[in-house]
């Protein structure tokens, strides 16, 4: 049963968004991997890609050091995916499936923050800060215990609606966020604090959580080990659009530079940013854009150089910083009091 199950053809069409990627493959492994990420829609009639996944020789393919190879046609927009395992073919369609958001995205010159978002209909929150600032652990507290949508973890991308024109004040009226559709890694600390909240994780990592269980509260976030989820397996589609529009009729938005409140230090309110657009040029993420192992390029695209990049970033932060309430915030790891906060002032 199961061969006769992987020998059958499967066409699958993906919502990324603003975009809409028709998979071809053999192998239900492969489309079993990519339903915790990424939500089935309705057969479109042009999908943005065409992606071939099959187990298998690649005759004039070169292959990577897994052994996966691939191929796309720019003209024809279709991709080739080969592998000589479902696993690892698995994990580079999911990667190529991605990059077809990533690709619309640039074509309207977005830019990335190292930042978590949360949002409802009233309301976006977004936290942006460095490693082990807590984005992870507000932004699920966020969706978890105050029932928001969860937009983003880490990789928070802006680009102007297609109409905007090229002036800041333009262009705060026209701002779309969406996030690059990534797994989520929870520190154990967070993962052991939500864990009756949570289901479980898409990977444990091999994590002894038992051992960690055993250990003192304080002495778990001291280790910087993770398990990881996916949006679908908290049961929150992703990636979603969220557009800002103006003022008048859009949601209220907060951005928050966040950090953990240190040992002994008071507990205080938000305090607007002095300088809200150089504080947000401090997390572009630079790396997604120009490391070559986290932006493989399994797609062909045109894409800016770090000068076109950074002033693209610095004219889209401006807009964000425009139209939001702009705060930095030492927390104790729940958004309630901003929440609340957003709530009084509305």
């Amino acid at each position: 049963m199961t061969a006769l199950r992987d020998l059958a053809e499967r066409r699958v069409s993906y919502a990324l968004g603003p975009v809409t990627v028709e998979l071809h493959t053999d192998q239900a492994e492969v489309t079993d991997y990519l339903d915790d990420f990424y939500q089935s829609t309705e057969a479109a009639s042009g999908p943005a890609w065409v992606v071939d996944a099959r187990v298998g020789a690649a005759p004039g393919m070169s292959r990577n050091r897994y052994g996966v190879a691939y191929a796309a046609d720019p003209a024809v927009r279709e991709v080739v995916v080969r592998a000589p395992d479902p696993l690892n073919l698995a994990m580079t369609t999911r990667k190529a499936i991605r990059e077809a958001l990533v690709e619309f995205c640039e074509r309207r010159r977005y830019t990335m923050l190292h930042a978590s978002a949360v949002a409802d209909t009233r309301r976006v929150l977004v936290v942006v800060g460095d490693k082990g600032s807590g984005k992870t652990t507000l932004a699920l507290r966020g969706a978890l215990v105050h029932g928001l949508r969860y937009v983003s973890n880490d990789h928070l991308i802006i680009y102007p609606d297609a109409a905007a024109g090229p002036g800041a004040s333009q262009v705060a009226d026209r701002l779309v966020l969406t996030s690059l559709p990534t797994p989520i890694p929870v520190k154990v600390g967070t993962y052991l604090d939500l864990e009756h909240l949570l289901p479980a994780p898409w990977d444990t990592e091999d994590v002894d959580l038992a051992a960690y269980r055993r250990m003192p509260r304080s002495e778990r976030y001291r280790h910087d080990v993770r398990v990881l989820y996916t949006y679908r397996r908290l049961a929150q589609p992703n990636p979603v659009e969220v557009p800002l529009r103006g003022q008048a009729g859009g949601p209220r938005v907060t951005v928050v530079l966040a950090r953990y409140r240190g040992g002994g230090e008071p507990a205080g309110a938000p305090v607007p940013a002095a300088d809200p657009v150089a504080a947000l040029m401090e997390h572009v993420r630079l790396d997604w854009m120009f490391d070559p192992v986290l932006n493989q390029r399994h797609l062909p695209r045109r894409e800016r150089d770090l000068s076109g990049y950074t002033a693209d970033a610095r004219r889209l932060v401006a807009a964000l910083a425009d139209r939001s309430d702009v705060f930095t915030w030492a927390h104790d790891g729940d958004p309630a009091p901003l929440l609340d906060l957003m709530r009084e002032s509305a």
